[in-house]
């Protein structure tokens, strides 16, 4: 897999697969554009439950997958704000807590799990106490930031 970061103040990232078989997921509405040789199926991504926490979280119930069934099979996410794509590698990061809405796309192997702040009342008064906590050993992900980094 090769991906390239494209556009400066509504960017995207088009993910081009080298082989059969590779994918990458985001949240429903992720997907800007593709090519043909890609094939999409919508699933909860890790049951029933996982899917309840991350709509709970503010985010989508559902994950869409997109798989290549050619080599050189490409395909585009991006936000629906400004901002800018951050790509992370978590086997040198290892692991990444997220504000809700910052997750844009990831492979397969990359584990988004719901995680609250110590204060309890925050998390269910105020959506913003609830994070996304990312982490896998050596894949690939990437963040949607919002406004400006200075």
């Amino acid at each position: 897999m090769q991906y390239k970061l494209i556009g400066n103040t509504m960017p995207a990232v088009e993910v081009l697969f080298d082989q059969a078989g590779e994918s990458m997921y985001t949240q429903s509405g992720g997907m800007a554009w593709m090519s043909g040789g890609v094939s999409m199926d919508t699933n909860t991504n890790g049951g029933i439950l996982k899917g309840v926490g991350r709509m709970f979280a503010g985010e989508s119930m559902f994950m869409a997958h997109y798989t290549a069934q050619a080599p050189g099979a490409m395909v585009a996410f991006a936000s629906t704000v400004a901002g800018e794509i951050l790509p992370i590698n978590v086997g040198e990061s290892g692991g990444l807590i997220c504000q809700k809405g910052a997750f844009l796309c990831a492979e397969p192997s990359v584990n988004l799990n719901i995680t609250f702040t110590k204060k309890f009342s925050s998390g269910y008064l105020a959506v913003k106490g609830l994070f996304f906590r990312i982490f896998r050993d050596r894949e690939w992900y990437f963040l949607k930031l919002t406004g400006i980094r200075l």
